[in-house]
């Protein structure tokens, strides 16, 4: 077992040596953030920074961070849920300019080809959530944390696809949110163990009661 699980399981009161899926309630994305500044990580990425909320906290928790922010800033086949894809952007900007952050504003595939394999310390994966590209993008970035990293995603849940109405507009087609099924998938594929499903209890101080999250420490002889 490696020093992060130890520290984990110690910080967590859990038994990662026994449970194959560990289920962690009184958490929330800040407190997973002061675990990464407490693991002493100051390297990642965030695939899919929308205004740059999630950036914000972890720069505030996180001594010496840098972060590299990836989003196209643009709704796509599989993904249409920004509404002012342009105002987000300059929000992102503005909120993230004076902390050490680097954007790439490109597609997810193609900005992961700029970075090595075992090079982060840590990855957020909150992007389009259908199958193709939840598929990619745990497949892809996960070879990009470092053994003793941690890997972890937004919206560990699924949904098909449905009709919303978006206040006074017409109704618009929601995309399925496929990621529980592709996370669980390439869990079992990988033999990934321990797997930790996060149902926040504690309401975070930025996003309130938030939706399931996944996680996985990257170990030594993963085969990804």
């Amino acid at each position: 077992m490696n020093k992060t699980l130890e520290f984990m399981s110690k910080k967590f009161g859990v038994d990662v040596e026994k449970d194959p899926v560990v289920r962690l309630t009184q958490i929330n994305r800040t407190i997973i953030a002061q675990l990464f500044a407490e693991l002493g990580f100051t390297e990642g990425a965030e695939i899919g920074v929308a205004q740059g909320a999630y950036s914000k906290v972890l720069f505030e928790h996180i001594p010496q961070l840098r972060l590299y922010g990836i989003d196209v800033w643009q709704n796509y086949p599989g993904y249409n849920e920004l509404e002012n894809p342009s105002a987000l952007k300059e929000e992102a900007y503005e909120t993230l300019k004076s902390f050490n952050s680097f954007l790439l504003e490109k597609f997810s595939m193609d900005a992961v080809t700029y970075f090595d394999d075992n090079s982060l310390d840590f990855v957020f994966i909150d992007g389009a959530h259908d199958f193709k590209n939840v598929a990619c993008d745990i497949s892809e970035w996960s070879k990009k944390v470092k053994p003793g990293g941690i890997v972890f995603g937004h919206d560990y849940k699924f949904h098909k696809e449905y009709m919303q109405r978006y206040r006074n507009g017409p109704p618009r087609k929601r995309f399925a949110v496929d990621v529980k099924l592709v996370v669980d998938a390439y869990r079992d594929a990988k033999g990934i163990r321990p797997w930790f499903e996060i149902y926040p209890e504690i309401p975070d101080p930025t996003f309130g009661r938030d939706n399931p999250c996944w996680m996985f420490v990257r170990q030594e002889g993963d085969t990804l």
